[in-house]
């Protein structure tokens, strides 16, 4: 093998390994989607004796984990990045006490909503859309609960198992 040629290979070795090193360092790639769990409670110290309750579409992730009795909790909300990125990037988290005693709804622009609560208000249903396009989600009433809902879904509304609305304790508008 040439000089040349031995420069040529440690040259376009040394761009490989640099373009690697951007792409690890440079927050490009996120969390897999089969690992948000995981990293969740990895990250935040989650007990691994509590429960999780979830949704997840392509543009967000809410989790709730809670222990056995309900008093307490932890949230993670996850988003992709736009532009060159791979994954989930964790966004929101740690404790609430309105999401301990109502419910909470962050609005991430184009992403959507996430919707937490420990439910002590027992919902049941969410309902969201506008005239004919309308979209309900059950809600086991006796468990806590995160859901998501797509962005530009129209206004949002939940029902207790008794048919009744319930107000919602807090709309963050988070980007």
């Amino acid at each position: 093998m040439t000089q040349k040629r031995k420069m040529i290979i440690i040259g376009i070795s040394i761009c490989v390994v640099l373009v690697l090193a951007i792409v690890v360092f440079s927050g490009v790639i996120g969390v897999s989607a089969n690992n948000i769990t995981d990293h969740a409670r990895k990250t935040q110290k989650i007990n691994s004796s509590w429960e999780m309750n979830g949704a997840s579409n392509d543009d967000i992730t809410a989790l709730i984990f809670f222990n056995n009795t309900h008093d307490d909790h932890t949230f993670s909300v996850y988003l992709p990045r736009g532009g060159l990125s791979f994954g989930y990037f964790f966004r929101d988290g740690g404790s609430s006490s309105i999401i301990m005693n109502g419910i909470q709804i962050f609005t991430y622009g184009e992403n959507g909503s996430a919707i937490l609560s420990m439910n002590k208000d027992r919902v049941a249903r969410i309902v969201y859309g506008d005239g004919e396009d309308i979209t309900e989600i059950l809600v086991n009433p006796a468990r806590p609960f995160a859901k998501v809902v797509p962005a530009n879904s129209g206004p949002i509304s939940l029902y207790s198992e008794n048919g009744v609305e319930l107000p919602i304790t807090s709309i963050e508008q988070r980007g």
